[in-house]
């Protein structure tokens, strides 16, 4: 921890402005819970985030924000303080979840406990957001830098990020933060990369005695998860692999005539995340060449077809950056020491592999189940999320007699391993 941001912090803290700010943030936090609520109740797939993202926008635009825009993909995004003069931080959540239309997301409340499938990941997070947008309106006039603040879309599963990606190619900004997650002083500094692929196995099929002998999309499927879970991985870099969605065939009498495979595959270093590729790539092609070899092919072989879904970018940061003190001075400034998570995926990867300063931090209270229809949130002390926040953003752009710790254009102490 820097002197500089020991310092700010302590200024911050005693300004009498800032203080009443945190308090408004507290007393107003059943109001937050509610429309944490109304969000999640408002069901938001992967690719299909428009009716949380006009409720969010229309959320925004009560707490005050300038200039509030939804993009063409229902990204949204307004403005508080200049933009155009001293550093800019962009923050946002993400709207999306990994839940389908058809799922029930209606919340149901047990003593402290929120219930329902999203009510964590990440209605949350954008809860947490329009409280720090409205209390970063109250001080705006003694901003020295700009904020951009808002909501994404794309960033569970198959949206690989698409969000961010977008906003980051129409807007210029020094730093980012994230507001996601369960833990209430966990902070994520750090991007693990990702690739995701779909595999399509097909072949002739056929009556499963009648036809005995013939090859099986859903053999060769299975040959190839068998063999993917016995590779080895390093604990370090932490590298790790997943078949998770292996479906095919119509009864069990019937030859599979196609199979399909969903794996993810993860690595905080890019080139132990490109040798795991190879791996699997070489795994699937070595499985449908055993399953052909030992099979009558005369009605037909196995085959395949391999898509990537999802390609996420690893990238790092040096444990100095200005944004992780911010991040780190704003969880210290509400009680909490923060938990530096090595790596995830996340948001802030994007920004953090193109050379921009990234955190992902918590929104408050704790999660449990999440990306299951048993998620959980605990509203203790769910208020420290949003002041922790918005002491950060405060020490990044910087106050009226405290110097920014972010500097306009910078792009240092990040690399992109990718």
């Amino acid at each position: 921890m820097s002197d500089e941001s020991m310092i700010s912090t302590a200024s911050l803290l005693k300004n009498r402005r800032v203080q009443s700010v945190l308090t408004s943030i507290k007393d107003r936090e059943s109001v937050t819970i509610e429309q944490q609520v109304a969000l999640s109740e408002t069901a938001a797939p992967t690719f299909d985030e428009g009716l949380r993202s006009q409720l969010f926008q229309d959320l925004l635009v009560r707490t005050g924000v300038h200039d509030v825009l939804p993009d063409a993909d229902g990204n949204v995004i307004g403005r508080i303080g200049n933009v155009g003069n001293g550093p800019v931080l962009m923050i946002t959540a993400h709207l999306d979840t990994v839940f389908d239309a058809d799922t029930d997301v209606a919340v149901t409340k047990k003593g402290a406990k929120l219930y329902g499938p999203g009510i964590c990941d990440d209605s949350r997070g954008l809860a947490a957001v329009l409280s720090v947008a409205k209390a970063l309106v109250e001080i705006e006039d003694e901003l020295s830098g700009g904020i951009l603040i808002g909501a994404n879309v794309c960033e569970e599963g198959k949206g690989n990020l698409n969000g961010i990606k977008q906003l980051m190619n129409a807007y210029n900004f020094d730093a980012f933060i994230t507001v996601d997650g369960a833990t209430p002083d966990r902070l994520i500094t750090q991007a693990t990369g990702c690739l995701s692929y779909v595999v399509e196995f097909e072949g002739p099929g056929g009556h499963s005695f009648g036809n005995f002998g013939r090859p099986s999309a859903i053999h060769a499927a299975a040959r190839s998860a068998t063999a993917i879970a016995d590779i080895s991985v390093p604990e370090e870099p932490k590298t790790i692999y997943n078949v998770g969605v292996l479906r095919g065939g119509v009864t069990e009498t019937a030859i599979g005539f196609s199979c399909r495979m969903e794996i993810d595959l993860r690595s905080t270093d890019d080139r132990e995340l490109a040798i795991l590729d190879t791996k699997v790539r070489d795994i699937i092609i070595a499985a449908v060449e055993r399953e052909n070899d030992i099979s009558d092919c005369e009605a037909g072989r196995v085959s395949f077809d391999m898509r990537q879904t999802v390609d996420i970018p690893t990238g790092s940061q040096a444990p100095d950056a200005p944004l992780v003190h911010a991040a780190a001075e704003g969880l210290r400034s509400v009680g909490l020491e923060p938990q530096m998570q090595e790596a995830a995926t996340t948001d802030a990867n994007v920004p953090i592999s193109r050379g921009v300063q990234a955190v992902c931090m918590p929104g408050g209270g704790t999660g449990s189940g999440l990306h299951s229809t048993n998620e959980s949130y605990d509203i203790t002390n769910s208020h420290l999320g949003p002041q922790a926040v918005f002491i950060a953003a405060l020490l990044a752009v910087g106050l009226t007699g405290i110097s920014p710790l972010l500097e306009a254009e910078s792009k240092v102490n990040c690399e992109s391993t990718k």
